[in-house]
């Protein structure tokens, strides 16, 4: 069929994303106070296992030239071998191993105890390894050389450093079976149970047994200049107060309320004041973007038949439950906006889950209370330095600085007037600016149309807290042996 010309033909992808541009903040704060590791990259193995494949791949593949396209090919053989020889021991460490439904139906449809390569375990590039790639660079193992032009080459050059991480890990697996076949190891030949079996008792995802690489690993992501003061955050956790993060909402009650002044206010060193502030502001800017999302999932959920912006923002406020009279001075309440971790926990979960029974008539009484305590909780704080004052800024203009002068301006106003902006500007119409950026890049990130100045709703709105990589950092501190172990 002729669809005609093809700027007639436009699709997109329905992406949602942070549809309120708002959740990346906390992302990107994270990622200046503790870079290179992050909630996809839990396990140090993997650079070391792609230093590996690297030097591999430039010793011994043969090609006219090296592209990531070849590389990717090499690397998924590699990968998908080490998955299958991890799968085929029954208590070998999984967690974060990835790849692993198409393997382990591989495994049960397997009669003849020998494998091929399947490189559709896992479809994107790098296999499971996709993201630790960024950190090769960070660390210092590969880059790209450039020429007196300053043209790049397309595919990255290894460093000294590289080569001694390769060899030191290919050290440890150098007296195993596949390691030692090239028929297995380098070329397109099914490998015996036996042979990944063996293998898979020597390799593994907490690097047991490869100390010099651990060693390598623990001088390249916690120097001086790289994840130096989480590092030192999570060595006082784990080592004096017998804390190990591993789930988000604990995470969230520690580095959020326990060292707080206006938390709990425990004890802690005075040189970790800076990054313990920086990462209450991580959590703060979560809750932050929670409660914006409270009150976005009411309203998408009552936009059922079509409005004009100001009866959608009239009907929300006229339909919605509130244990406060809007009518009121927003003075009135800020002062009972100091919420314990219970508290806060409870009004996002039940704003937040979905099915028939749901009822999100607190959402936008709930979603201004936290609102309000995160304005309570940070504004005039006289304990926070100047880098911690700059992460008040980020998410211009839906930021916590402009939610200072946002309540500073309302104050003696009445609360709806407060609601009203948010709902306008924070909202809707940011949401419009994100939304519209993604479809620049060829996404659909809007959840509503507008057509003759009615909204219409488009999808349903779901939202959930984003992951925490100071809980992929202890991962990692544990593997690499930095931590005593223990939690509260």
């Amino acid at each position: 069929m002729n669809n005609g010309p093809k700027l007639n033909t436009f699709t997109t992808n329905f992406t949602t994303r942070d549809s309120l541009g708002v959740e990346s903040v906390a992302t990107s704060i994270s990622a200046e106070i503790c870079p290179i590791i992050n909630t996809v990259t839990p396990r140090p193995f993997y650079w070391a296992f792609m230093c590996w494949i690297y030097y591999d791949y430039y010793k011994n593949v043969k090609v006219e030239k090296r592209t990531y396209k070849s590389f990717d090919q090499f690397l998924k053989r590699q990968d998908y071998f080490f998955v299958l020889s991890q799968l085929l021991i029954e208590d070998s460490d999984r967690t974060n191993l990835v790849g692993t439904e198409k393997t382990l139906e591989n495994i049960k449809n397997n009669i003849n105890d020998y494998f091929e390569c399947d490189r559709s375990y896992f479809k994107t590039q790098f296999g499971g390894m996709q993201y630790f790639n960024a950190g090769l660079f960070s660390m210092g193992y590969i880059f790209y050389r450039e020429d007196e032009n300053g043209k790049r080459d397309i595919f990255p050059t290894l460093t000294g450093e590289c080569e001694k991480m390769a060899l030191s890990f290919q050290d440890v697996i150098k007296n195993t079976e596949y390691f030692k076949n090239i028929d297995y190891r380098l070329k397109e030949n099914p490998v015996p149970k036996k042979v990944l079996i063996e293998y898979g008792k020597t390799i593994n995802l907490a690097l047991k047994g490869f100390d010099n690489c651990k060693e390598l690993l623990r001088n390249s992501l916690f120097s001086e200049r790289i994840n130096n003061r989480s590092y030192n955050y999570a060595i006082f956790l784990n080592n004096k107060e017998n804390i190990y993060l591993d789930d988000r909402p604990f995470a969230r009650k520690v580095l959020f309320d326990y060292y707080s002044i206006r938390g709990e206010n425990r004890v802690f060193p005075e040189e970790l004041k800076d990054i313990i502030n920086s990462w209450e502001i991580v959590i703060g800017r979560q809750y932050f973007a929670a409660a914006l999302e409270l009150i976005w999932k009411y309203m998408l959920n009552i936009l059922e038949k079509p409005k004009t912006k100001k009866e959608w923002i009239e009907y929300s406020l006229e339909d919605s439950s509130f244990d406060f009279n809007i009518n009121d001075n927003l003075a009135s309440i800020i002062n009972n906006c100091n919420y314990s971790f219970d508290d806060r926990e409870n009004m996002i979960k039940q704003g937040s889950s979905n099915g028939k029974s749901a009822n999100y008539s607190n959402n936008v009484a709930n979603g201004i209370k936290i609102l309000l305590s995160i304005y309570n909780r940070f504004y005039n704080r006289e304990d926070f330095s100047e880098e911690n004052k700059k992460y008040f800024m980020y998410g211009y203009p839906v930021s916590i600085d402009e939610l200072f002068k946002l309540v500073n301006k309302n104050i003696n106003k009445p609360i709806y007037e407060f609601i009203t902006y948010v709902m306008d500007n924070w909202l809707i119409d940011h949401h419009y600016t994100t939304a519209l950026e993604k479809m620049y890049a060829g996404r659909d990130g809007f959840y509503y149309e507008i057509t003759d100045g009615y909204y219409f709703k488009k999808s349903e709105f779901s939202f959930e807290f984003q992951g925490n990589r100071f809980i992929q950092l202890m991962q990692v501190m544990k593997d690499l042996d930095l931590l005593n172990g223990g939690a509260e």
